[in-house]
């Protein structure tokens, strides 16, 4: 008896060891979150049949059903979420319809200047509740919008759609996470008398509009909106830039830290008010109306940011850590983060593609190992720098993986702007309440917190242009990322850890990422960079870029959205050689964008110090490179362009810029043989202008590649242009239609791909044909 006794309670303890592991966060949290991710992995969303097929084996009895379940639980969860707004997002047969719509402004409108010009950026919702949310544009707005406001408009729509490379920003991704179904232009408006929305929508819009009237064109005013009401519009793209040089984007932009503060502040104002009056501390303790006021703060600062996911996340986050502090639970608080983590994703499974999400609870989940159990508490100041060092550190792999990069003064930079801005932020939230009771006390209060604010970013913008080189550029592979987070945990390890020195071999395949590139001969991509042009042509040891891009002051930048992330992704930070075709913002627009984050050991054409001239030529890797155009001149701007023709011996790519009829005679009076090419960049897009009957006869390309716009409002390439190079037996392919087009050398030719058709998720719109 007493054997069976023996042998019994082992096995006992085994299977309740099995059933608490089952119910730890963390096998609830892995499952679900990997059947979220794999549904993000799908390119279009599985239908009824396939999700019940699938969810039989969690009705059997075996060892994996509960794993099995819960992965179900996340896929079906995640399918059931987001179907809806799949289904209402505005569909490609009605691209460009106009229609009138009664509705109201969703959102803060976010003002700019484009060419001069003020355009109003707003979210829209209409009272038609078969439309879905759209993202509108006004140029030339006859007033200024408001949050709330009701708005009868005439509006063009247009199906979410932008240009998909690799590395690069998906916009269709966050447009897709944002709950937008549809972009649209205002062709006129007019204005309903009554309000709508939600009630702290319309108080954030009121509380701007008390900033601008208390600080009207003060320097710090943008960041003081920004850190208090979550309102960014108004920082330029030159402050952001500051900012992610400096590592301190996310002290702007309102997620868990500011929360954080907002709430730590309250839970000590809360403790101290309640413990003054001790018959209130004999119904509950003042720690606990601590964690009240706290909860209570957090959350009502994450409805005046305006209730963003970043917030959202953060809030949850907060309440779920107070919560455990409430039960004294938190000698487990990588359980309650776990918790927290599912509950984020039941609220919004999008988040699980949003780098905040990674970033914040990582940062969180760092600061809870390093600070949590230990047994010498080290000096303020010093544990204060060894957590910074930490995060630093912690987050590093997080950071390349999703910004492509980091600045080395981040470390030093936040150890002087974490703490300010944790003091200011409050202080800044008291002040915006005060000015709405007593201005005759808040304004001025708000006006030393502007002008403190002014005083942080002139110094980080000093910081950042002393340390311009300071932006360590570079996007290693995903396994190189994991690797160094592993290394990352083992440099962070307890120093009894007799691993830890390998935790520095980890990191160094970031040093030298993998560099893709043909054996022999090369190979050709044309970027998808919207209505613009962007190449580049890599032989086996080099690299060319041919144009950048365009750019809009403000606005979208394809030579940092798009040329730069593919570079870095190649293993590229620094290209051999950049040629700039001509002047124009859709070629040279992201020209700077590329000298700041790779730069060129060689530069010709326009904007550079070396312009192209005919015979200009050199050999990469046995590939002859051959400038046939322009000469002395003079030449119009397009008809300057470089042409440029790359050879190994059996392949010809002729890159034609923006030439037209003038340009293309005399590269055929000069030049009859040479620009014979059996791949061919269509000149100027394929504008009528250009690729004329005599051109297309005398290059006679096997394959043309249109960098161009999708659905151009130019019509490139245009039907006549198609026509003529459909006449000699060409394939034609487009940027803007296939996404990124990549030509690969084969043995009767090129075999082109297009990325949209590679990289298709159930959120981009299909490549059509």
């Amino acid at each position: 008896m007493c054997c069976a006794m023996r042998v019994a309670q082992p096995r006992y303890a085994r299977v309740m060891t099995l059933r608490r592991s089952a119910r730890s966060p963390f096998a609830l949290a892995l499952p679900f979150t990997l059947g979220i991710l794999a549904v993000h992995a799908l390119r279009e969303l599985p239908a009824p049949w396939m999700l019940g097929l699938f969810a039989i084996p969690a009705l059997l009895p075996w060892r994996g059903r509960a794993t099995h379940a819960l992965f179900v639980f996340g896929v079906l969860w995640c399918v059931w979420r987001v179907q809806d707004d799949v289904a209402l997002r505005w569909p490609l047969s009605r691209h460009n319809e106009t229609i009138e719509l009664r509705g109201h402004v969703a959102a803060l409108p976010e003002p700019d200047d484009i060419d001069g010009e003020r355009r109003w950026r707003f979210q829209f919702r209409a009272d038609d509740a078969s439309i879905p949310l759209i993202r509108a544009s006004w140029y030339r707005a006859p007033v200024e919008l408001k949050a709330g406001e009701c708005w009868l408009l005439t509006l063009r729509m247009r199906t979410p759609h932008g240009s998909l490379n690799p590395g690069a920003f998906d916009y269709e991704a966050w447009l897709f996470r944002e709950g937008v179904g549809a972009l649209a232009s205002v062709r006129s408006g007019e204005r309903c008398e009554a309000l709508s929305g939600p009630p702290w929508l319309l108080m954030r819009q009121r509380l701007l509009d008390r900033l601008h009237a208390a600080l009207p064109g003060h320097p710090g005013l943008p960041l003081l909106a920004a850190l208090t009401i979550g309102d960014d519009s108004a920082i330029s793209a030159h402050d952001w830039d500051v900012f992610r040089q400096t590592g301190t984007t996310h002290l702007v932009a309102i997620s868990g830290f500011n929360v954080a503060i907002g709430a730590s502040v309250a839970f000590f104002l809360g403790r101290w008010l309640w413990a003054l009056w001790p018959p209130l501390c004999l119904r509950l303790p003042a720690q606990k109306a601590g964690m009240v006021a706290a909860a209570a703060a957090g959350v009502a600062y994450a409805f005046l940011a305006g209730w963003e996911p970043p917030v959202q996340r953060a809030a949850l986050m907060l309440v779920f850590l107070l919560g455990a502090a409430w039960f004294d639970r938190l000698q487990h608080p990588f359980r309650v983060l776990a918790l927290a983590w599912i509950a984020v994703l039941l609220v919004d499974p999008e988040a699980v593609l949003s780098p905040g999400l990674w970033l914040s609870f990582g940062a969180v989940g760092l600061i809870f190992y390093l600070t949590l159990h230990r047994l010498a508490a080290a000096p303020f100041w010093l544990e204060a720098l060894r957590v910074q060092a930490a995060l630093t550190l912690g987050l590093l792999p997080l950071s390349l993986g999703w910004f492509q990069g980091m600045g080395w003064s981040a470390l030093p930079v936040n150890l002087i702007a974490v703490p300010l801005v944790a003091v200011v932020t409050p202080i800044a939230l008291a002040a915006l309440l005060l000015d709405w009771i007593w201005p005759w006390f808040g304004t001025p209060l708000l006006g030393l917190t502007a002008s403190a604010l002014s005083e942080l970013q002139r110094y980080l913008q000093a910081l950042a242009a002393w340390t311009e080189a300071g932006w360590w550029a570079a996007s290693p592979p995903l396994p190189a990322l994991a690797l160094a987070l592993l290394g990352a945990l083992l440099l962070l390890a307890p120093r009894g850890l007799p691993t830890r020195p390998l935790g520095l071999l980890c990191l160094l395949p970031l040093l030298w990422p993998p560099q893709p590139a043909p054996a022999r001969g090369f190979e050709v991509a044309v970027l998808d960079v919207g209505q613009g042009l962007s190449a580049v042509v890599q032989t086996a040891g080099h690299t060319l870029l041919y144009d950048a891009g365009p750019a809009i002051e403000e606005g979208f930048d394809a030579g940092e959205s798009v040329v730069v992330p593919y570079l870095l992704g190649r293993g590229i930070r620094r290209l051999d050689a950049l040629v700039i075709s001509h002047e124009d913002r859709d070629h040279a627009g992201g020209l700077e964008a590329v000298r700041r984050f790779v730069g060129a050991k060689a530069e010709y054409g326009a904007l550079t110090a070396q312009p192209c001239r005919d015979g200009q030529a050199w050999n990469w890797d046995g590939v002859e490179f051959l400038v046939l155009h322009p000469d002395e001149g003079p030449w119009s701007d397009n008809e300057g362009s470089c042409v440029l023709l790359v050879s190994d011996g059996t392949r010809r790519l002729l890159l034609a810029g923006d030439i037209e009829r003038k340009a293309e005679r005399r590269l055929i009076e000069r030049h009859p043989e040479e620009i014979a090419a059996d791949l061919l960049v269509a000149p100027h897009h394929g504008s009528k202008s250009s690729s004329s009957q005599a051109f297309v006869e005398a290059v006679r390309p096997k394959v043309v590649l249109y960098g161009a716009g999708w659905r151009s409002r130019f019509g490139h390439p245009r039907p006549e242009v198609v026509a003529r190079y459909a006449a000699i037996g060409a394939e034609q392919r487009v940027t803007g239609v296939e996404g990124a087009l990549f030509a690969i050398p084969t043995d009767d030719g090129w075999a082109v791909e297009g990325y949209r058709e590679q990289a298709l998720r159930w959120w981009n719109a299909p490549a059509e044909p």
